[in-house]
Formats: C-alpha cells, sequence, structure tokens
C-alpha cells in the first residue's frame, strides 16, 4: 500500500506541529476560538507563572500579574505566525509584563522588601533564614528594576530562566553576539547597582 503523499506545505505544517504541540492552540486562539484560547491558558498557566515569580519574586501582585500577561498575550496572537514555539512568545510577554511592573515600583522601592510571600514557609523553616532570602530577592528586583529594558530583558532570560544566547536571539530578534555583549553589560550594571544598593542600606 502507498502512503498519501503531503504536500511540503502540509508537510511543514505536521513537523510544526510535532515540534509545539501548542502551536495549534495557539493559532486557533488568534483566528478567535475562544475555547482555543482557554485550552492555551490552561496548559501554559503555571509556566506563566513560573516566569513571573522569577522576575518580581514574592509579589502579593502575582495573580494579578499572571491575568495582566495573559491578556497581552491575547493582544500578542495577533501578530503570531506559528513559526516561533508558543512557550517562547509566552515567555517574551511574561517578561515584558514583569519588567513593566518591577520599574513601576521604581519609585517605591520599599514596596519590593515588605511584600508577603505567595506561600507561607514551612514550619520547620529557620524564620531567620526565611528572612535573608526575602531580602536577598528584593534586592534582586531593586537591581533588576535599575537596568535599561534590552539589558533587563537578556538578562532575565540567561540568568533568572537558564535560556541560552541561541534562544534568547530568537526571543529579542537580535544576533546571538548581541545577546551576549548585551549580557555581559548588563551583569556588569547589575553588580554594580547590588553594591549601590547594599551600600545604600548600611
Amino acid at each position: 500500500m502507498t502512503a498519501l503523499a503531503l504536500s511540503p506545505r502540509l508537510m511543514t505544517n505536521e513537523l510544526a506541529t510535532l515540534a509545539d504541540p501548542l502551536r495549534p492552540l495557539a493559532l486557533a486562539a488568534r483566528d478567535g476560538e475562544s475555547v482555543a484560547f482557554t485550552r492555551l491558558y490552561e496548559r501554559t498557566r503555571e509556566q506563566a507563572w513560573r516566569v513571573l515569580y522569577r522576575v518580581v519574586g514574592h509579589s502579593p501582585d502575582l495573580e494579578d500579574l499572571v491575568q495582566e500577561a495573559y491578556l497581552q498575550l491575547m493582544k500578542a496572537l495577533q501578530h503570531y505566525r506559528g513559526d516561533s514555539k508558543v512557550s517562547t512568545f509566552l515567555h517574551r510577554v511574561c517578561v515584558n509584563v514583569g519588567l513593566m511592573y518591577l520599574r513601576g515600583k521604581r519609585r517605591r522601592p520599599e514596596e519590593l522588601s515588605d511584600e508577603v510571600p505567595e506561600h507561607p514557609t514551612g514550619e520547620n523553616e529557620d524564620p531567620e533564614r526565611a528572612a535573608q532570602v526575602k531580602q536577598a530577592a528584593a534586592l534582586v528586583q531593586q537591581a533588576l528594576s535599575s537596568l535599561s529594558e534590552e539589558k533587563a530583558a537578556v538578562f532575565v532570560y540567561h540568568d533568572l530562566l537558564g535560556m541560552k544566547p541561541e534562544e534568547i536571539s530568537e526571543v529579542v530578534a537580535c544576533p546571538v553576539n548581541t545577546v551576549r555583549s548585551r549580557l555581559n553589560r548588563a551583569r556588569q550594571d547589575f553588580t554594580q547597582a547590588v553594591a549601590k544598593l547594599k551600600g545604600g542600606a548600611r
């Protein structure tokens, strides 16, 4: 029995779907299918939460930021052509929402250190240690908010989310060498910002 031959276009679509199972949902949601967007939300919400948590830490606004990210995703999907992974697309939206939130808080840095953790500490956890971790996270967020948008993005993608320069290149739409250059400058600026914040806290 001879297998049915697929056209090059259909074959490309089939391969793209195998590489990214979320692609059909994203394309359907882009075309206005609300059920598809609901399913996309259900399958990616935990991932979006983790990305935002990496950026903003123990923020009482975290759940609101997740909702904001999906509102932005709904708008951004209008420009989705299916040539990039949905997770990559979602990461970009979440990181942008998180960084905008931190920049908005930059004028009120004290709020970053007074936030209530999303998850309560365990009964056996050392309260002093928990406080130190919380303060360190707040310091990272304050330093991150001082970086330029381009530097902050590559820093978050690489150092907080563990993405490779090649992956970041796809997300920010610039050459890999540019990503590496921005990352080096971002790390220098971040280190200087942390040192300045520590000095001011004394």
